[in-house]
């Protein structure tokens, strides 16, 4: 591992991100978590001001049918990812891009119940601020979905079942909750 903090200084045309310090390497994540969140809004904003927030919503849902699916096939293998059971999706969601800039507890109460608990979400800090009552779709349909497809990779056994979800009352309280099991 590098020992570099930053990028300052002058051009380096055989630069390697092994030369950044592990500090900077894991805000750099933190960052890329961010601009993949912002693509997602960005699109789904732009269907939505285009079109419809129906025709949205539809595509925001082939995308995250599609994504999960990219994604696990190659950070799965990459992460060394084994098995079939709750804790496999538990690891793998905290590598996925955007949880790394999300706050979450995921809890491995056995191996057939664990509960992942989403305490800071900025896509629904934005739907909030928002103020169009989107975060209910979002987060019901998609979020849903998406959890569905990373479990089913590992297992299409697991289900995942929403424990809370927003709207919410108190915005400092927790952003959802989700029960995963396997019977």
């Amino acid at each position: 591992m590098g020992t570099r903090p930053d990028y300052s200084g002058e051009y380096n045309p055989d630069l390697k991100l092994e030369d950044f310090s592990s500090e900077f390497l894991s805000e750099l994540l933190k960052m890329y978590g961010k601009f993949y969140i912002a693509i997602d809004g960005f699109w789904y904003l732009g269907v939505k001001d285009h079109i419809d927030n129906e025709t949205a919503l539809k595509v925001d849902l082939w995308v995250w049918d599609k994504a999960p699916r990219y994604e696990l096939k190659r950070l799965a293998k990459m992460a060394g990812i084994e098995g079939n059971g709750i804790d496999a999706v538990f690891k793998f969601l905290q590598l996925v891009p955007w949880t790394r800039v999300t706050e979450f507890r995921a809890e491995l109460e056995s191996p057939k119940r664990g509960i992942l608990t989403v305490t800071k979400c900025t896509i629904l800090e934005a739907l909030e601020r928002e103020g169009e009552g989107r975060e209910g779709e979002i987060c019901s349909l998609v979020d849903s979905a998406a959890l569905r497809a990373y479990a089913s990779f590992f297992n299409p056994d697991i289900k995942v079942e929403p424990v809370f979800l927003p709207p919410r009352n108190d915005r400092d309280g927790i952003c959802c909750r989700w029960e995963f099991t396997l019977e």
